[in-house]
């Protein structure tokens, strides 16, 4: 069984919670990432939110200035999170669930708990390996039949020559 640990990307990009939309849209795209975990200072840098494409959008679609903003007005907060041992099937249905697209990957482990970050994006490579193996199994299983039906085949055509011969 896959876990999210598995499929999480792990290079998480952070900032503070003062940081501007411009900043992190421009981190976005340096970094190829859809969101950013958003830290704060006063709380020892502690993970408090996220901040996604989707907040971009909503902040244009306002009218809203890019540079005047700042990431903590905008962030999506609590964040929602999982353990990194969780199946990745929780993921998805914590996701489908809250109607999110990204969620926190905690580790209790870990110094600051955050450790990655999961999306419908890696969710769907998830989906994507996952397709190619029940492929791969049914191409496999109809191997396994025809061999099967080959031998069986066989073996009549065996018996009905020993039939032939002995009667």
């Amino acid at each position: 069984m896959s876990s999210v640990e598995d499929y999480m990307n792990a290079r998480m990009v952070m900032r503070d919670s003062k940081a501007s939309v411009m900043e992190l849209a421009k981190v976005m795209v340096d970094w190829s990432v859809s969101s950013v975990a958003i830290t704060d200072k006063e709380n020892n840098k502690k993970v408090v939110g996220i901040f996604t494409e989707r907040d971009i959008v909503n902040s244009i679609a306002k009218g809203v200035q890019p540079d005047s903003i700042t990431a903590g007005s905008l962030m999506s907060s609590p964040i929602l999170s999982i353990r990194k041992d969780q199946p990745i099937e929780e993921a998805a249905l914590l996701m489908i669930k809250n109607k999110v697209r990204h969620v926190l990957v905690e580790d209790p482990a870990s110094r600051n708990g955050a450790i990655g970050i999961i999306s419908t994006t890696d969710l769907a490579r998830y989906l994507q390996k996952r397709m190619k193996q029940t492929a791969a199994d049914r191409e496999e299983e109809k191997e396994e039949e025809q061999k099967q039906q080959s031998s069986s085949s066989s073996e009549q055509l065996l018996l009905s020559e020993a039939w032939e011969l002995y009667f």
